[in-house]
């Protein structure tokens, strides 16, 4: 089967049954009189959005309806336009004003640019945002879950038993137990559709077999335009005065255009975050890049054809995109075929929309809404409770908890709105509080820098070749929910030709879960892991989130330094394929060649010169010599690895490394002062040693070779000060 097609059918489903439930969430402020409005707004914000983007929109598997978020939003709009006037009529009015105005907003965000500045999606307050809408739909359809009329508090349901029926319960707790098995053990997208379904034959069923009437609320009305309905039942011009009637009620009541205002803005809000993140999960899993402006434009048309028809807002989301994703959707023919058979369905269900047993939905609706809350924010908030444990958590885990807590207890004295704002607010503060640091420093390929070790020639050809290959992500600051997307975009772009990475987190002052999350889907999507390795800071105290960055790495299978020169060393190690040093061995002859002292000298001098050296051995972790002391001879490595180290204060510092067929202690001996540094070595080792009195016979018996000689040490040295100078880029 096509798997747009697939794709198209997949999100239609679904779709379907959640612009129902949510539209009926969002009017449930009316009461039973806005059931049919809500399912009328739910499937035309559907239809719309999806429409549209299938003609104008250029982005793959993005999906238009109504959400959860914007739904809560309506319906707390409602509950205030209704502390001013219980007219239908005008709260239509009003609510239109605000989603037109919504669509203009967002229309205005794309002329500023401020698209491209909201590409991340603020996890605090979607996870608070949702944590509300599901205590408090839970808490509101609780009675309906447990066999009474939809529309009784709990009080009222303690107080009139004769409100239950036995077989609303009985329908509505198979239908939860249907829900909770396709979202809890057998995870499904389709797993709404599969509740209601059940649900909704259950209810056939009864029907037919029941000889009375059931006990059981239904919609009892056609779905259709709100203002056409009341045009229906008023002469026409009731909708002219009506408008009339907003005008001079936005003029006369204080604070009802700013409540309008602050409304349609949360939705702009929401709908952008939202449809921004869907089209960075859709650009990040199919390597493409699309036009944000385009994107929001297509939006921005939706919601005011939305507002004017009086439907849901509609965004393109993250949730619909990764399940289209996931069906291998990747062109527009999944969002035709998605608004093809959302069509069909409603023509198929049309005539029976109007008979749909509330109780189900409700059920549905309240299930679904407990499903919001994550298990890992209650997992934080349980954390959060504990003081032991409160001291544990990352600052991000912390913050969450507290935006969770500020919006849960805003919206219970006042509504979603208001909550929604606290939260907002609360990024706000806390993304310019971050904001110090831009994140990402530098990507730079071909770097000059080295680690401070000196291999055999043979050995740095190769790794200037690998290196043209290679890339050395710096980063800096704060890398968090405010800019990691983005980065993340930026990494996968330009690092696409590399082959190997270095990862240098020294100068991170701060990184979020969900940074990490898009490091670990970077490098999930086909970034080299191989040839990566990381340099984490050393400084936990200073840098928030180093255990959760250490963890996700950890979970890609890359190593971790904690020093950028040994970060360097691993990778060239890796690059070498040379993980073993101390197995390295060569013949004295070869590793005098390796260490230029017989460079230009001729087949005899070479010979003559090889004779001269002396063999020794030097255990593991045993100085060769040390600071300070008196120049003896020069050496050079045959087999394992030396290190040397100079005392800095309180701690000593690494030098260099020395490879095998490595000159070492030659600046002592040729301005015979004292040794600079202490040279101890790493693994056992087998060195040729030649003492000072052997070098200086050499240079007065054979003139000629101490020329090559001074000349070979002279050009060593300046091969060091090189490496020096490359290394100083390390610490910069």
């Amino acid at each position: 089967m096509n798997t747009e097609f697939k794709a198209g059918a997949l999100v239609a489903f679904g779709g379907y049954a959640q612009a129902i439930v949510y539209g009926m969430l969002a009017f449930a402020p009316l009461g039973q009189a806005g059931l049919a409005y809500g399912i009328y707004a739910g499937l035309a914000s559907a239809l719309l959005g999806g429409l549209l983007g299938a003609l104008i929109g250029k982005a793959p598997v993005q999906f238009g309806g109504p959400r959860s978020s914007t739904a809560l939003i309506v319906a707390g709009s409602l509950l205030g336009f209704l502390q001013i006037t219980d007219k239908h009529t005008e709260l239509m009015l009003l609510l239109a004003l605000e989603i037109v105005l919504a669509g203009l907003l967002i229309a205005l965000a794309q002329q500023q640019g401020v698209g491209k500045l909201m590409q991340f999606l603020p996890a605090p307050v979607l996870i608070g945002m949702n944590t509300t809408l599901g205590l408090f739909s839970a808490y509101k359809l609780l009675p309906a879950m447990l066999g009474f009329a939809v529309y009784t508090t709990a009080l009222q349901a303690a107080n009139t038993p004769a409100l239950f029926s036995p077989m609303a319960l009985s329908v509505s707790a198979i239908t939860v137990v249907v829900l909770l098995y396709f979202r809890a053990i057998r995870p499904n997208p389709l797993g709404l559709v599969y509740g209601l379904a059940c649900g909704f034959t259950l209810h056939a069923l009864l029907l037919w077999a029941w000889s009375g009437a059931l006990p059981i609320q239904t919609v009892a009305a056609m779905p259709s335009h709100p203002l056409l309905q009341t045009a229906q039942t008023q002469p026409t011009p009731a909708i002219l005065d009506g408008l009339q009637q907003v005008l001079a009620l936005l003029l006369s009541t204080p604070g009802l255009l700013l409540q309008v205002l602050v409304g349609a803005a949360v939705l702009a809000l929401l709908v952008v975050l939202e449809s921004m993140q869907s089209l960075l999960q859709v650009d990040q899993t199919l390597g493409t890049r699309h036009n944000t402006r385009r994107e929001l434009n297509t939006l921005a048309l939706a919601n005011v054809l939305c507002g004017l028809a009086l439907a849901l807002p509609s965004s393109n989301y993250f949730s619909r995109s990764n399940a289209a994703l996931g069906v291998g959707a990747k062109s527009r023919q999944s969002e035709a075929w998605y608004v093809g058979l959302l069509g069909l369905l409603l023509l198929l269900t049309w005539p029976i929309l109007s008979q749909l047993p509330l109780h189900i939905l409700a059920t549905a609706v309240a299930v679904s809404s407990l499903f919001l809350i994550q298990g890992s924010t209650l997992g934080l908030l349980k954390r959060f409770a504990m003081p032991g444990t409160r001291r544990q958590m990352a600052p991000t885990e912390r913050f969450t908890v507290w935006v969770v807590l500020s919006m849960v207890f805003v919206t219970g004295i006042s509504n979603l709105l208001i909550g929604t704002l606290a939260g907002v607010l609360f990024v706000a503060a806390y993304f310019l509080q971050q904001q110090s640091g831009s994140g990402l420093r530098s990507i730079e390929f071909k770097p000059a820098a080295r680690s401070r070790s000196m291999r055999p020639r043979a050995h740095r050809q190769q790794l200037d070749s690998a290196f043209e290959h290679l890339a050395w992500v710096r980063f800096e600051g704060n890398l968090f929910f405010g800019n990691a997307p983005a980065i993340a975009i930026r990494l996968q772009d330009e690092l696409a030709p590399a082959q190997s990475a270095l990862l240098d987190f020294t100068h991170l002052r701060y990184i979020d879960d969900t940074a990490c999350d898009c490091l670990e889907r970077l490098f999930k999507q086909g970034l080299p892991r191989a040839h990566t390795v990381a340099v984490l800071p050393t400084h936990e105290q200073a840098t928030g989130g180093v255990p959760l960055l250490g963890g996700c790495l950890a979970r890609l299978g890359i190593a971790t330094q904690g020093h950028i020169d040994d970060a360097f060393w691993h990778i060239e190690n890796q690059l070498l394929d040379q993980t073993a040093y101390d197995n390295l061995a060569c013949s004295p002859e070869s590793a005098l060649k390796n260490s230029h002292l017989c460079d230009h000298m001729s087949p005899v001098q070479t010979q003559a010169f090889c004779a001269h050296w002396q063999t020794t051995a030097l255990p593991a972790g045993q100085a060769l010599f040390t600071e300070g002391a008196e120049p003896c001879g020069l050496y050079v490595l045959l087999q394992g690895q030396l290190s040397a180290w100079h005392h800095t204060g309180h701690s000593n510092e690494r030098l260099m490394r020395f490879c095998p067929g490595s000159m070492v202690g030659e600046m002592a001996l040729i301005d015979r002062k004292a040794r600079s540094a202490t040279v101890r070595a790493d693994t056992a080792c087998t060195l040729l040693f030649l003492p000072t009195a052997q070098f200086d016979q050499l240079l007065m018996q054979q003139p000629e070779l101490s020329q090559i000689l001074q000349n070979n040490l002279a050009r060593e040295l300046a091969l060091r000060i090189r490496l020096a100078n490359q290394s100083l880029s390390l610490t910069q």
